[in-house]
């Protein structure tokens, strides 16, 4: 009786880790280098509308945390959006933090709706807030007298914590 107990608890136990690390493997991958660990943060879909905003981040932790986060993101609207004035991110009405310098990487039409490929960074510190701001989040693209705003929604706030868990574990933010 016990053995059948015991084999049990470590089946259930299995199938959980291997749940969670699916789960994780979804959102995040850390590749180990040389001189540190490369994390990804895989893409999620904000929706506004008909428009879509689809971020990633990468950074690489050595023994110190990074300063800076690269973030590349795609924008699929309507209409052609080259330039951009500032992205911003909130929760709620505070305000957590803009982009620095910004880069099209390129401009194209797909399936009738365009879709511009930008990179900028962000500092590691915005980064931790945006992912505590879980459901909360609101992502604001500001192109001349044009404002965007893509609102969280269910997947990233699963993400968001999932990944916050994580990182929090790893690296120890």
């Amino acid at each position: 009786m016990h053995l059948k107990l015991f084999l049990f608890l470590i089946i259930g136990c299995s199938i959980s880790v291997a749940g969670y690390a699916q789960s994780s493997s979804k959102y995040l991958k850390a590749i180990n280098q040389d001189n540190g660990t490369l994390y990804f943060i895989k893409p999620v879909k904000f929706k506004a509308g008909k428009d879509r905003f689809i971020p990633d981040f990468t950074f690489l932790h050595k023994e110190n945390l990074p300063e800076e986060v690269d973030l590349r993101f795609s924008l699929f609207s309507k209409t052609p959006l080259r330039d951009i004035s500032a992205l911003s991110f909130y929760s709620g009405e505070k305000e957590l933090g803009k982009t620095s310098g910004r880069e099209l990487m390129y401009l194209e039409k797909v399936k009738g709706k365009w879709h511009a490929r930008f990179s900028t960074g962000i500092p590691f510190s915005t980064l931790l807030e945006i992912l505590a701001a879980g459901e909360n989040l609101e992502i604001r693209f500001h192109s001349g007298e044009t404002t965007l705003t893509f609102p969280a929604n269910r997947e990233w706030a699963k993400a968001s914590g999932l990944i916050k868990e994580i990182l929090m574990a790893e690296i120890g933010k």
